[in-house]
């Protein structure tokens, strides 16, 4: 039994409709940014420094150096570190290619000194290039 043709539904919406739609959407996205606003990300206040009437500013300073310098060598290892763990990695697989390419080799040699042995007219002169 053949089904009668379906029509789709139409979207057309009165314009009372549609523009209380828009008007929910925005309500929503402005609830949605004055949330954001209140646990958003904040931006870092900038470090005055230390004043020149400070005491001891110049030790103050020094330590602050070292702090960065200390930070900038911990990221260094750890560059280091990465680095050796890629290497190793890529050790491990050139080896498993080097080994999965000495099967075949060793399978296609086999094949071609059958293969020798039938044509020995081919055979000897490739003795005779090597040599």
């Amino acid at each position: 039994m053949k089904r009668p043709k379906l029509k789709k539904a139409s979207k057309r919406m009165t314009c009372h409709k549609r523009y209380k739609i828009q008007k929910k959407v925005r309500e929503h996205n402005r609830k949605l940014r004055k949330e954001a606003k209140k646990c958003g990300h904040k931006k870092p206040k900038k470090d005055p420094g230390i004043p020149n009437t400070a005491p001891f500013k110049e030790e103050v300073l020094r330590e602050a150096e070292q702090r960065k310098q200390q930070r900038e060598e911990l990221k260094q290892k750890q560059k280091l570190a990465r680095q050796k763990e890629l290497e190793k990695k890529r050790k491990q697989q050139a080896n498993k290619k080097d080994a999965s390419e000495t099967k075949l080799s060793t399978k296609q040699k086999t094949k071609t000194s059958k293969q020798l042995e039938k044509n020995s007219k081919k055979s000897f002169c490739r003795e005779l290039k090597q040599v």
